[in-house]
């Protein structure tokens, strides 16, 4: 009697410990998927105002500085950038920083943006107005 009293109680402990990794298994799995799509909405946060999303949010707009910003991020973007205020800046996208005039651009101001594209969606020109 002994025996199966002991063999019993192995089984349940087993039985047991395998519910406890299960339940640990699936928590660690929620913690992960928490993890990647808190990592993936910091992401989409971060890049927002380099890459445009095909969602229509509305009117964008930028500060001065935030166009004086993408103006030095331009090769990295890949586009050419226009900033039309009491005259009209432009700036290619192969510029050279090292001869960079930014006289025209008012850090003060906040300027409306738009996106000039090819046939296939890429940005060519963004535009500040």
């Amino acid at each position: 009697m002994s025996d199966n009293l002991e063999r019993t109680l192995f089984i349940v402990a087993e039985l047991f410990l395998f519910i406890v990794a299960c339940t640990f298994t699936v928590g660690g799995m929620q913690g992960q998927e928490k993890a990647i799509d808190t990592f993936r909405h910091a992401a989409e946060q971060e890049e927002r105002r380099l890459f445009t999303s095909l969602e229509v949010n509305g009117r964008e707009t930028y500060t001065g500085a935030e166009v004086l910003q993408s103006i030095y991020q331009i090769h990295v973007l890949g586009a050419n950038i226009r900033v039309v205020d009491s005259q009209t800046l432009f700036f290619p996208k192969d510029l050279d920083l090292e001869k960079l005039d930014i006289s025209g651009i008012n850090l003060h101001r906040t300027y409306d943006v738009t996106y000039f594209r090819d046939s296939n969606g890429t940005i060519e020109t963004i535009e500040f107005t």
